[in-house]
């Protein structure tokens, strides 16, 4: 391959429904026992996600004493780890990249309450589950909540068929299970919002301007109860060629690989392989010495790299260890691979440190992506619960 490899952003394959259906079988027989799951989105949800080409998030819900036995289930057969969200003032979940019999798809995982941010929608205590065709479903007011909530507090629209499904679900919930959501809401929002919720369950039309009001107050709500600093470090999306760089509809950060010794070239090769499969650009560079126009070719190539989101692929020849220029560290740390590294290790690898922006528990990640099903249940159940909202005075 040339040392700059673009390839189609059409992820690591084609969606099928045949795989996307095979892999809901595999969650239904993975899943162990007594685990409380379910599948987000309602049943409108699924059906766009099964007719959806590409990669796109399948959604779940876990009890967050029950993630760790769900995330042992799933990580034998998972590719990589590419978002993982672990502060409990915020949204808890994380992502895993599915292998290529199930079309690469993306499996996001959300554990204890339903939140938008860190603005809390639905308390894990008030979340119930029903089985569906296809799996365990979110039920009464927590579905309202992933139905209606979910899509308002983010200022978007809802569809017709998910705003019914939302409609039924508060009619089904008991009538103790509503007033104990809709006294959470006010404490977490407002009672005016309280209001708009139950004038829209009643059938009131959403206008564009209650779309507004719903956005203002999940980002009032997550200032005040994830503060500034966090809420900034969850929002890493404003980059320069977004269009080019989400074979896994997140911008990924740029990654760069330091070959060095005998075999690099053929483990270069090997790299770029992996990676344009998996819709990746690549460039791969060759070090130069001296401050010469060879050199600032490479660092150009560099900073090209970091500023898009390439992962770069770095030679050092057959026995030198190569000097990393400054640009260099735009791609963050390097990744060491040896000569006999595999398909898996260096999809692994690539997707740990492609999507850093979207991990705050690098070690939990990395146990996650290799099986450490041990330490990563010990560090997920050492996360401290979070203190449920008090009403407003």
């Amino acid at each position: 391959m040339n040392r700059f490899t673009n390839v189609p952003r059409c992820g690591p394959a084609e969606g099928s429904g045949a795989a996307k259906l095979s892999l809901l079988e595999y969650l239904r027989n993975a899943v162990p026992d007594g685990v409380r799951w379910a599948l987000r989105g309602g049943k409108s949800g699924l059906a766009a996600w099964l007719a959806a080409d590409g990669v796109k998030d399948l959604d779940l819900w876990v009890h967050s004493e029950d993630v760790s036995a769900l995330v042992n289930a799933l990580t034998p057969v998972a590719v990589g780890t590419v978002s993982l969200e672990s502060d409990p003032r915020w949204l808890r979940h994380l992502v895993l990249v599915m292998p290529r019999r199930f079309d690469g798809q993306l499996i996001d995982i959300t554990y204890g309450d339903l939140k938008v941010g860190a603005a809390l929608a639905c308390r894990e205590e008030l979340v119930s589950v029903r089985m569906g065709l296809h799996g365990p479903m979110l039920t009464g007011v927590a579905a309202v909540s992933d139905l209606l909530m979910r899509k308002l507090l983010r200022g978007k629209t809802l569809a017709s068929s998910r705003l019914a499904e939302a409609s039924l679900q508060w009619y089904l919930a008991p009538a103790e299970q509503r007033g104990a959501w809709l006294a959470d809401l006010a404490a977490t929002f407002s009672p005016a919002l309280v209001d708009h919720v139950q004038a829209i369950m009643s059938g009131r039309r959403i206008a564009g301007r209650e779309r507004a009001f719903f956005l203002l107050s999940a980002v009032r709500a997550s200032l005040r109860h994830g503060g500034v600093s966090l809420a900034l470090r969850r929002r890493r999306r404003l980059v320069l060629g977004r269009r080019q760089r989400v074979p896994l509809k997140r911008p990924v950060a740029p990654v760069l690989f330091l070959l060095n010794g005998e075999g690099s070239a053929t483990v270069a090769a090997r790299i770029e392989e992996v990676l344009s499969g998996a819709g990746v650009t690549t460039q791969r560079i060759t070090p130069a010495a001296g401050s010469g126009p060879a050199a600032w070719a490479r660092m150009l190539r560099l900073a090209e790299a970091g500023l898009y989101g390439h992962a770069a692929i770095l030679r050092g020849g057959d026995t030198a260890t190569p000097r990393l220029p400054l640009i260099a560290r735009l791609c963050g740390e390097p990744i060491l691979l040896g000569s006999n590294a595999s398909r898996d290790e260096i999809l692994q690898r690539y997707y740990q440190a492609a999507h850093r922006w979207y991990i705050d528990d690098p070690l939990l990640a990395e146990q996650i992506a290799i099986g450490g099903n041990v330490v990563a249940q010990r560090r997920l159940a050492s996360i401290p619960p979070l203190v449920k909202p008090q009403p407003q005075p």
